[in-house]
């Protein structure tokens, strides 16, 4: 279990480098994406397993593991952005914005040409970047669980934090159109 944690967080943390560096490429200013101010996007973390777990033993069949990882990591996309603007009123992405998506997109949550690297990172996790993250986790020995200790806790206190400030927003009346550590709250147009 200390081993899946430690992979829980580090596959959370490489998605939101991921994501960060494309959101800051495409918006040409430093971007945190994600919901919460620490360096992690959870829902990439639990892409990752949901995709090892469930197509791994497809890992014979690389086009499969292609199309269904791209058709679960949207689904999953689509059902995130769905929970984060009823629950949260947050909308955190809108792929009615960016150049490369604004011809491809359905109501700004999920769009092809993002689907269709959700299935080349499928290949990735199935193929390599598991393993690496295992392999990283079990170099830690005897520090793996004190650094999930660690992680636990600051993942902890974000989620505090980061849902009692959107509450309080909310609670303000103010609808938030941007969210990150390095992004002003505005208010949607």
């Amino acid at each position: 279990m200390t081993e899946f944690t430690f992979m829980f967080f580090f596959l959370s943390f490489s998605g939101w480098v991921l994501e960060s560096a494309h959101e800051s490429i495409v918006r040409g200013k430093p971007i945190n994406k994600g919901f919460f101010k620490g360096p992690w996007i959870p829902v990439q973390g639990i892409g990752a397993f949901g995709v090892y777990f469930l197509l791994g033993p497809l890992r014979n069949q690389p086009v499969l593991v292609f199309l269904a990882g791209a058709v679960l990591c949207t689904a999953v996309e689509y059902a995130t952005a769905l929970f984060l603007e009823k629950c949260f009123k947050v909308k955190s992405w809108d792929y009615n914005t960016y150049p490369h998506t604004k011809w491809c997109h359905f109501q700004g949550r999920i769009c092809l040409t993002i689907s269709l690297f959700f299935g080349m990172m499928s290949l990735m996790v199935v193929y390599f970047y598991w393993s690496f993250t295992a392999a990283l986790a079990a170099s830690l020995g005897t520090w793996l669980l004190p650094v999930d200790g660690v992680l636990v806790g600051l993942f902890v206190v974000d989620v505090c934090y980061s849902c009692s400030r959107v509450i309080r927003l909310n609670r303000a009346g103010i609808k938030i159109k941007s969210w990150g550590a390095f992004s002003d709250v505005r208010e949607i147009e």
